[in-house]
């Protein structure tokens, strides 16, 4: 059945989670191959949406103001994962700070590219984070993406990865690759293969497939 994704567009920002880890693939990749897709993906490991002068990727918004102005079909974009760490961890700033770097990320994106169809993708319940910071950053993220129009493609909230569970983080998430693939046994943040596949895959190219058929 054609999904009406076939030949459409796609740009994909965020980190880690979005760019693959170690891994040159994740689940971007898949669901644009699954749907016939074209992919550009400008991810990178260690992003956040605030401003932490400690992480590794620097902002996301970073990434959306270095991309062409030619708009995609679609946008789609994370965050939030390393943003906990810098907020809990490391007290880089709050949750209102990140509130405010993420409305300048949607600006940002609405304003290079008024056409395309923006997708927040939530990520899945994390037991590498702190679980009280992961919640207030969700409410405040899918409040913020709700103002301005963007759809949530909400695999912490439709799909059961909760790598909280010892099984799941065993068996879905990697650190490192085996003989060139992602390995099992991870600390609970990047998804393996499995993973992506299982959980990521389905609600992301849904959430496509609804906005193309609107």
């Amino acid at each position: 059945m054609d999904s009406g994704l076939a030949g459409k567009s796609v740009y994909a920002f965020g980190d880690s989670i979005v760019y693959g880890h170690v891994y040159p693939r994740s689940f971007a990749d898949i669901v644009a191959e699954q749907e016939s897709m074209t992919l550009t993906k400008f991810a990178r490991n260690g992003a956040t949406i605030g401003t932490d002068p400690h992480a590794s990727g620097g902002q996301i918004r970073a990434q959306v103001e270095d991309a062409p102005d030619v708009a995609p079909d679609f946008v789609i974009f994370d965050g939030g994962t390393n943003d906990a760490q810098s907020i809990y961890r490391d007290r880089a700033y709050d949750v209102g700070t990140y509130v405010e770097a993420l409305e300048r990320t949607l600006k940002t994106m609405k304003r290079k590219w008024p056409t395309a169809h923006t997708v927040y993708v939530a990520a899945h319940k994390l037991g590498s984070r702190n679980w009280d910071t992961q919640i207030a950053l969700r409410e405040v993220t899918l409040q913020a993406c709700s103002q301005w129009d963007v759809a949530i493609a909400d695999v912490f909230g439709e799909a059961a990865f909760d790598t909280r569970d010892d099984a799941h983080r065993a068996k879905y998430t990697f650190d490192d690759l085996v003989d060139g693939l992602p390995g099992t046994e991870g600390s609970g943040t990047h998804p393996n293969v499995a993973g992506m596949t299982a959980f990521y895959v389905p609600v992301v190219a849904a959430g496509l497939q609804q906005i193309s058929s609107r």
